[in-house]
């Protein structure tokens, strides 16, 4: 058994306060995890997961240890967490940026090869669709979102929800008599 496993037993059984700790068990940000075996290994006595996870389990003075611990680090414990939730948007941004830079290098690269292959796949994706659509009597949606995913990719629609989110919002402007 690892930290991890004894983190989200805390989440789903300890209820309030000792829940925080259980976010520190299961983060990714060492220092966090640090913290969370600190603090749990304060209310058990152990700094072994499977031994610290049978007094959780089996005593009941444990866990009301482990919850006065947690009252009264919260600050320490919510500062660790808002660091742990940091570093993930971070993390995501970073690969949004590298994905925006890889597509950008492409547009503009010297090897033409390397520049049209983008725009190529996704015309030849599109007929596909319109063929597709054309030759058959009652198309597959499943089939026909598959082949307009790249056209779609390629055109800057990456997320459906949000252009269904807008489309929405207009509508519901235009009907209240407001600008959309």
């Amino acid at each position: 058994m690892d930290w991890s496993s004894v983190g989200s037993w805390i989440k789903e059984n300890a209820g309030t306060g000792a829940s925080l700790v259980g976010s520190l068990l299961t983060g990714n940000v060492p220092g966090a995890v640090a913290a969370g075996v600190s603090l749990v290994s304060g209310a058990t006595g152990t700094d072994d997961p499977d031994k610290a996870m049978q007094q959780l389990q089996g005593n009941p003075d444990a866990l009301v240890k482990l919850k006065e611990l947690a009252y009264r680090n919260e600050d320490s414990i919510r500062r660790h967490i808002e660091e742990m939730e940091r570093l993930k948007l971070e993390d995501a941004q970073a690969r949004h940026r590298t994905t925006q830079e890889t597509i950008r290098a492409g547009d503009v690269a010297e090897d033409s090869f390397v520049r049209r292959t983008r725009p190529g796949q996704s015309w030849v994706s599109l007929f596909a669709a319109l063929a597709y659509v054309f030759v058959n009597d009652q198309p597959d949606v499943m089939i026909l979102g598959a082949l307009l995913t790249l056209p779609w990719a390629y055109a800057g629609l990456r997320q459906v929800g949000k252009g269904v989110d807008s489309v929405a919002g207009a509508m519901k402007a235009r009907r209240a008599g407001g600008k959309p």
